[in-house]
């Protein structure tokens, strides 16, 4: 009679606008999959037995979530495939979900049929000329999708918006730099704050008249084929190292991606 040997068993509105809304609110693990090995040990009992007793010494393992697949991502040559919206910056500590950017909201995809009203609200105080050849740039990059995400801090005197335009790739530099040259030279600001660890970023704060109970700054940088913008306001005196800090982390989102 022979006897069968262990088997191994193995398993695997505008600026002004926006300010007013800001004055009314002032005042008033990676998926774990385990995996594990048994082995289940035979006598020699006899076919049907046997059979039998494997069944039973086997543990049966868990079913898992497969993983999910990833739509997003930035490409080794700089440019971004799936939503821009999966590139935006998760509320961070010490933020919540903050009002509506204009007519765009707090949390939305942007289509490109509404890149011009975008720009008109961002810098809505740029005048008519710069206006003008800062939508043109846009319109020259072929705008294929933007979206945008708004901050409060916890104490509520900040405010600031995160817009993201991905651009064809092919005009995205050109059409980038013709942008920031328009927003660089505009008398309509003044020269802001560096972004730490971003240099070629660029922020501008606006003129201001004293006694003004509040303050804006805006920023801007090209990330491969986008054009990231941070918008914010807060009571005087603004806190430009809060805007400069989570701007620099939204461009190291771009840089490298959520792997959503």
């Amino acid at each position: 009679m022979s006897e069968l040997l262990p088997e191994p068993d193995v398993a695997d509105a505008s600026a002004s606008r926006r300010r007013g809304l800001f004055v009314a609110g002032w005042l008033v693990s990676a998926l774990a999959v385990g995996t594990g090995a048994g082995f289940g040990v035979l006598a020699a009992i006899g076919p049907a037995k046997a059979k039998d007793a494997a069944t039973a010494s086997v543990p049966v393992a868990p079913p898992t979530t497969p993983s999910p697949s990833v739509t997003s991502g930035v490409r080794p040559d700089g440019t971004h495939y799936g939503s821009v919206k999966d590139f935006l910056l998760p509320i961070p500590d010490g933020y919540k979900p903050g009002p509506d950017e204009g007519g765009l909201g707090n949390d939305a995809a942007i289509p490109p049929d509404q890149a011009d009203p975008t720009v008109a609200l961002l810098f809505g105080t740029l005048p008519p000329s710069d206006m003008t050849n800062a939508q043109g740039a846009i319109t020259n990059g072929h705008m294929n999708d933007g979206a945008v995400r708004t901050y409060q801090n916890e104490a509520g005197t900040l405010d600031v918006a995160v817009t993201v335009l991905r651009l064809d790739p092919a005009q995205s530099a050109e059409s980038t730099g013709q942008f920031e040259r328009v927003v660089k030279q505009s008398r309509a600001f003044r020269t802001g704050p560096q972004v730490p660890g971003h240099p070629d970023a660029l922020c501008v704060l606006p003129v201001t008249h004293v006694g003004d109970p509040l303050d804006s700054m805006t920023c801007l940088a090209t990330v491969g084929d986008t054009l990231a913008i941070v918008n914010a306001v807060g009571t005087v005196p603004l806190d430009t190292n809060a805007v400069t800090e989570l701007f620099g982390r939204q461009l190291d989102t771009l840089k490298g991606g959520l792997g959503t």
